[in-house]
């Protein structure tokens, strides 16, 4: 039996400008397994400009890579080790 691994999910800079505004914006995620796409999510508000970011726990294999598909931002995907309680 395969454990399941906890990531968070950080997306900085999730924002457009226009003519001096500041506006939310749209931005893809691909979860990756060895290279090839197992989850998509779609992020969408406005994160920033700097600051933290915005977090999400995304819960899955041991192993798995985030790619930032389309939108502004960038992103960090990292394994964290505390345990994350399902319930809402």
């Amino acid at each position: 039996m395969q454990s399941n691994q906890n990531y968070m999910l950080t997306i900085h800079n999730l924002f457009t400008a226009t003519d001096g505004d500041i506006c939310g914006a749209e931005a893809e995620v691909a979860i990756l397994e060895a290279g090839v796409e197992i989850d998509r999510l779609t992020l969408s508000g406005k994160v920033g400009p700097g600051g933290p970011g915005y977090t999400r726990i995304y819960n899955g294999k041991p192993g798995l890579k985030a790619d930032l598909v389309s939108g502004p931002g960038s992103l960090t995907f990292a394994e964290v080790d505390f345990p994350v309680s399902s319930e809402a």
